[in-house]
């Protein structure tokens, strides 16, 4: 009954997931409250499982999906949104980069005093790494920068082991479909970005 209900649970959380990152794609709005339905399930379930890295990152993207949703429907005083995708300068991407490298270690040293004593050091490394990914990606999803979905898809690829070894398989379908969501979600914010310059 247990294992039903956790098995339930991620189900939950994955087609949640798969709808909100199809509706950001369609830069569709409700991805933020469907995303948060998502994400906070996934809280429970990582910290469950020791995976505190992504327990960290879901709860983050609770954060973000909050101030995206309002970000997205912020308008000025002409009634247009003033949120529109976007590509970064120069200077962005090597901010979002440089954050990235940052974040990771410090990620590292604030996850690993909670880590069990036999968690794989290699795995934690990847997890931190991903979790910084994660965090810089939403925040440019957030502000619908084009390079957000670059970064999902790296963060994506890198979680597919990491679950495998958690043994969270119904995940790895998820993450498969984020990847192929995700190529099509740059391609499509591509094409508008390009419609609207």
């Amino acid at each position: 009954m247990v294992l039903d209900f956790f098995f339930l649970l991620e189900l939950l959380a994955v087609i949640s997931g798969i709808i909100s990152v199809w509706l950001a794609k369609k830069e569709n709005v409700i991805l933020y409250p469907v995303g948060i339905l998502s994400v906070l399930i996934w809280v429970f379930l990582c910290f469950k499982s020791g995976l505190y890295g992504q327990a960290l990152v879901n709860l983050f993207f609770f954060l973000m999906n909050v101030f995206g949703w309002f970000n997205w429907l912020r308008k000025n005083s002409d009634d247009l949104k003033v949120i529109s995708i976007k590509s970064n300068s120069i200077k962005e991407n090597t901010f979002s980069i440089v954050a990235i490298l940052i974040l990771t270690p410090i990620l590292y040293l604030c996850l690993k005093p909670f880590q069990d004593p036999n968690t794989n050091l290699f795995f934690l490394c990847v997890e931190v790494f991903i979790t910084a990914l994660n965090f810089v990606a939403m925040w440019l999803m957030a502000w619908k920068r084009i390079e957000n979905w670059m970064l999902w898809i790296v963060a994506d690829i890198l979680c597919i082991p990491l679950f495998i070894y958690n043994e969270y398989y119904l995940s790895i379908v998820q993450f498969l479909f984020f990847i192929v969501i995700a190529f099509m979600g740059h391609y499509q914010w591509k094409k508008q970005l390009i419609k609207n310059t």
